[in-house]
């Protein structure tokens, strides 16, 4: 057997380690982690290799040569553009003429190949992908197999929604040569973006091995630094370069270590380094080759590369040292900083926790770095949650993150293009929308600027001036203040995950550049959008009711001070009778001042404009999920015959309901972007658009002349029953792999979560994106029911948690 090692890896997440190697260069225990795939393969019976390579590939043929110092036969092929995974492979076609494994030179692994091998052989298999289980699921690829091995689902990166297994693609395959027939020559071409799914369609030999054993991508620096532990600790199986002279601590030739330093491991030390008098090397350090570390330096979980000066009585606390490096007296490295090649730090110098140092620059004596210098870091949350970029404002939302954020959205998606920003009507989100306006500008994105208004109202702009997409900042005024920045498309759609991705890796890598002076960014105030969406929204309720019998109709309004002013025009226009308080200033209860007031419906509506809540005539607040069945029921009489996104776990009389109106229910994943972008009526609604949804009601009012509380008594009651168990991030894909192998014998959905169907009724497990915990939903036809179903399948996921 043959083998090709995908060597072209940037390692961008990586930086500043990789500014000056390819990824597979980066050392493990003073060794590239390439070299120990090519121990693998070869202490696997393979000699032939071909290795694919595009960035810095001379660093890579440089140190391995032809191979024959490593017992191997190398032949290389360069790619000058990128070819993606299938299209670099394609490249060595002609050598790779039997079966041959596809293995990454980034990734480190002791898998028995020649098990797999003999697995691939058994089932006569055209492509067999090697799998692992990890517990965080969501940067790789997830793969389910049935009890033959065989594929029978395949998702790339997916979403907690999607996560139906821990059991994930490592990237290493085994092929026969002939479905490189299937590759084109010179073409972007992906084995799991393209080729995999095709196989997986058209029922092709498509087979899966868990294989046991150690593998780790070194995509990041958290990933790159625990696969060095790890190997301290004997995790995976492989040769490390040194003596162990007492359990996980190892040492390689020409170490000089002074009578009074103290090496506690687990530690590697390389050949040629020097810990003088009074130096403490605690836990999980790796030095490499010709560092000299100075009188009373105190390292613990510290990696260095090669060729560094530690002067006296440094302390580093987690850092990460590549090459070159002169750290002077006392200064101070903190947990997760990386310090990049030739980096000079003077005297008394502290680096923060988790700050980067790009190559070659200079630190002043007694300096103290907060923030990375001239790249940024990675953090260990994500950027994006379900609702966008969200936080406590000035604490975790601040104008320096928006600053920084605008500038990589701007550079990333929007260079040259014309973007809205708009915000809620609140001094804190308008002094953001300032810095969003700049930032942008200053990266050559043309703003035009919507002043105060809703998120309907901004993607209603967006999609009749024809902009490229939007940013707004949303005000949440309740007890837990919080503000909320929503991305927008061109179609006024939060934007797909692909794009979130691209901007967050902008944002910790800082990876954009500012825009020329003649190319700044233009700006255009044009804040008469709101009031241009409240008119055209209600001319057509208005239009509409001209045509239904109509009464004087009177509505109570709760809501924020400081969103009165945008409301009273609205319902001025459709000739309702508005009463507006809010429940600072009622002297009585809500629910209790709408009968009082003779009002003819209550409406709670809450301050991002997209959502509200219904209170009856009689001052009964409507339950969310009877609210939710009544409004798709006013949607789909105001719009007969259309279609409409639902999310998976609303209730079920909706699909009655539209067969009943001549209209479709879509289901979609819970996500705003998944329930708009299948409803073609516009991009609006009620979910999501509360005046949308209140003129709907309106409509529906007037049209059946009832009061509202006759009209919800007419639906049957909806039995949902809804928890939220905790459960580890680290324990999500588990779950969700323990739980798909109880659906063989039961019919599931797997639009988002998995969803359960059962004689009297379903239940929906939920991965939340945002919290380590489980959303389950169920529906029976009756209370009890659902109850039981919840209890039943939480008692089974913590049986899986223990």
């Amino acid at each position: 057997m043959k083998a090709v090692i995908m060597a072209g890896g940037k390692g961008t997440r990586l930086r500043p380690l990789t500014c000056h190697l390819p990824k597979p260069m980066v050392p493990l225990l003073g060794r590239p982690c390439m070299a120990y795939i090519i121990e693998l393969l070869q202490g696997n019976g393979i000699q032939d290799i071909a290795v694919t390579m595009q960035y810095k590939p001379d660093v890579i043929r440089d140190y391995f040569g032809d191979g024959q110092a490593f017992g191997v036969n190398l032949h290389y092929f360069e790619e000058t553009s990128p070819l993606g995974t299938a299209g670099s492979v394609k490249q060595a076609h002609e050598f790779l003429d039997e079966t041959f494994i596809v293995i990454s030179g980034d990734a480190l692994t002791d898998f028995n190949l020649q098990h797999a091998l003999a697995f691939h052989k058994e089932k006569q298999a055209k492509a067999t992908l090697i799998l692992t289980r990890v517990s965080h699921p969501l940067e790789y690829g997830v793969v389910m197999t049935d009890e033959h091995g065989s594929i029978t689902r395949f998702l790339e990166k997916p979403s907690w929604g999607e996560v139906f297994s821990d059991t994930v693609n490592t990237g290493i395959y085994i092929l026969e040569p002939e479905m490189l027939e299937r590759v084109p020559l010179g073409v972007e071409f992906d084995f799991s973006g393209q080729l995999f799914p095709e196989l997986l369609q058209e029922k092709n030999s498509l087979y899966g091995y868990i294989s046991p054993g150690y593998w780790m991508d070194i995509g990041n620096l958290q990933q790159y630094r625990q696969t060095q532990f790890d190997m301290l600790e004997g995790k995976v199986q492989l040769h490390i370069e040194g003596t162990q002279i007492r359990p996980h601590v190892y040492l390689a030739e020409g170490v000089e270590i002074s009578a009074s330093a103290l090496v506690s491991g687990p530690a590697f030390i390389g050949k040629g380094s020097i810990l003088e008098d009074e130096v403490e090397l605690g836990e999980y350090c790796i030095i490499g080759q010709n560092n000299r570390l100075s009188k009373g330096s105190k390292l613990t979980r510290s990696i260095l590369w090669d060729h560094n000066h530690i002067a006296p009585y440094n302390e580093l606390a987690g850092s990460t040292l590549t090459s070159r490096i002169v750290s002077k007296e006392s200064s101070y490295m903190g947990d997760g900083s990386v310090i990049g090649n030739h980096v000079v730090l003077g005297a008394n110098s502290r680096v923060e926790p988790n700050v980067k140092i790009w190559p070659y620059k200079q630190i002043r004596e007694k300096t103290r770095l907060h923030t990375s210098y001239i790249w940024g870091d990675h953090a260990t949350k994500t950027l994006f949650k379900t609702h966008g970029v969200s936080g406590v404002p000035n604490l975790d939302l601040t104008p320096e993150l928006i600053a920084k954020f605008a500038t990589a959205y701007g550079a990333t998606l929007a260079a040259g293009k014309t973007m809205t920003v708009s915000c809620a009507p609140h001094p804190f989100t308008q002094l953001l929308k300032r810095t969003l306006t700049a930032s942008l500008q200053s990266v050559g994105t043309n703003v035009i600027d919507l002043g105060d208004c809703f998120a309907p109202a901004a993607c209603f702009a967006i999609r009749h001036l024809g902009a490229a997409g939007g940013i707004h900042l949303d005000w949440s005024g309740n007890d837990n203040e919080s503000c909320c920045l929503s991305c927008l498309d061109a179609e006024g759609l939060p934007i797909p995950k692909s794009l979130e991705r691209k901007v967050e890796n902008s944002f910790w890598q800082e990876d954009f550049s500012r825009a020329s002076m003649k190319a700044i960014g233009t700006y255009k105030d044009e804040t008469h959008w709101f009031q241009t969406y409240i008119a055209a929204l209600a001319q057509e309720i208005t239009d509409e009711r001209n045509d239904l019998p109509t009464s004087p109709m009177r509505i109570v309004v709760e809501a924020s001070s400081w969103l009165q002013p945008y409301l009273v025009p609205f319902f001025a226009k459709l000739g309702i009778e508005a009463i507006h308080v809010t429940s600072a200033s009622s002297q009585e209860p809500l629910q209790q001042f709408i009968p009082l007031s003779g009002a003819h419906l209550g409406l709670r509506i809450h301050d991002d404009g997209r959502s509200m809540q219904l209170i009856t005539e009689q001052g009964t607040a409507v339950d969310s999920d009877l609210q939710t069945i009544f409004l798709y029921l006013c949607y789909l009489h105001s719009r007969p015959g259309s279609a409409i996104g639902a999310p998976v776990s609303a209730p079920e009389l909706l699909e009655s309901i539209a067969e009943g109106l001549g209209g479709t229910i879509i289901r979609t994943k819970e996500g705003a972007r998944a329930l708009l972008e299948v409803t073609h009526e516009a991009k609006m609604h009620p979910l999501h658009d509360a005046l949308f949804a209140i003129g709907l009601v309106v409509l529906q009012l007037d049209r059946t002349g009832l009061p509202l509380s006759e009209l919800l008594a007419l639906f049957p009651t909806p039995y949902l029953h809804r928890e939220r168990i905790d459960c580890p991030w680290d324990s999500k894909g588990a779950v969700m792999r323990r739980m798909m192998e109880r659906t063989k014998d039961t019919r599931v959905d797997l639009v988002d979560g998995i969803k359960f169907y059962h004689e009297n009724g379903w239940i929906l497990l939920l991965p939340d994106s945002d919290d380590p915990v489980f959303q389950l939903v169920a529906q029976s036809t009756a209370p009890e029911l659902a109850e039981q179903l919840v209890h039943s399948y939480r008692e089974h996921i913590l049986n899986v948690l223990q």
